[in-house]
């Protein structure tokens, strides 16, 4: 089942929760104005999150070269092959990574451990967003 948008019922400001059931109390959301506005909101936090996750993952990385771990040589390689994947998660659309992470090759320093480490986020992040 998929979440959507509810509003609390009779409340001067009424909170909103997306979830996947109705909660007691709340009444689900159909104007096509505020559930347009409530999905801008929702894809500007998840551009957010996913600005976070890859600052966190390329300082890591700069820790591993300062580390002698990888060169920046093997980071620019990596940097490459990852390109479309860092672009989907930046941009917040998490599905969308997760399948590309999911069908990208292993190729260089981008090993099955870093894949799944990957994988792992992402697939925690759509559970708990999505």
């Amino acid at each position: 089942m998929s979440r959507k948008f509810y509003i609390e019922n009779n409340e001067a400001i009424p909170a909103i929760q997306y979830v996947e059931t109705q909660p007691t109390g709340f009444s689900l959301i159909t104007d096509a104005n505020t559930l347009k506005e409530l999905y801008v909101k929702q894809y500007n936090t998840r551009a957010t999150d996913g600005q976070n996750y890859f600052n966190d993952f390329r300082a890591n990385i700069m820790l591993d070269i300062i580390n002698l771990v990888y060169t920046p040589e093997q980071v620019f390689v990596l940097e490459n092959h990852l390109k479309n994947l860092i672009e989907e998660i930046i941009n917040g659309n998490w599905l969308t990574a997760q399948n590309t992470n999911l069908n990208l090759a292993l190729d260089g320093i981008y090993t099955q451990a870093m894949k799944d480490q990957i994988q792992n986020h992402i697939n925690d992040y759509v559970t708990n967003n999505y």
